[in-house]
């Protein structure tokens, strides 16, 4: 049997089904943020969670899933994700440093021309 994953929040297809080639993946299409009960819920029986910003990864929720054994933060921080705890239960944590660099960097410069030619 694979593994179970979860996917917190909507992403695009073809990293779904790249996933499904190795794990059991439950996603949300719809990209409705849950509360913490739901989110306890949907990830019983789920040994990773590919998480955003969005979603509080804490000794409470570790507490209540204690098959998970990885939190994927998709996103540069994690101050989402209570390291300490997951690393007392033995949860690897990993985030994606920088994901947002090339956007980031996009988005001064269109700042900077829309100031430079009144855009604004």
């Amino acid at each position: 049997m694979r593994p179970s994953i979860l996917i917190t929040r909507a992403t695009f297809i073809d990293v779904a089904a790249r996933l499904r080639d190795c794990f059991e993946v439950e996603d949300n299409p719809t990209d409705t943020i849950w509360s913490p009960a739901e989110l306890i819920q949907r990830l019983q029986g789920k040994q990773g969670v590919m998480s955003t910003g969005s979603e509080r990864i804490d000794a409470a929720l570790l507490d209540a899933c204690p098959q998970l054994k990885a939190v994927c933060n998709v996103g540069v921080g994690y101050n989402n994700v209570d390291v300490a705890a997951c690393t007392a239960r033995g949860v690897l944590v990993s985030n994606t440093p920088d994901v947002l660099t090339e956007t980031t960097a996009d988005f001064g410069f269109a700042l900077m021309m829309a100031t430079a030619r009144r855009v604004t």
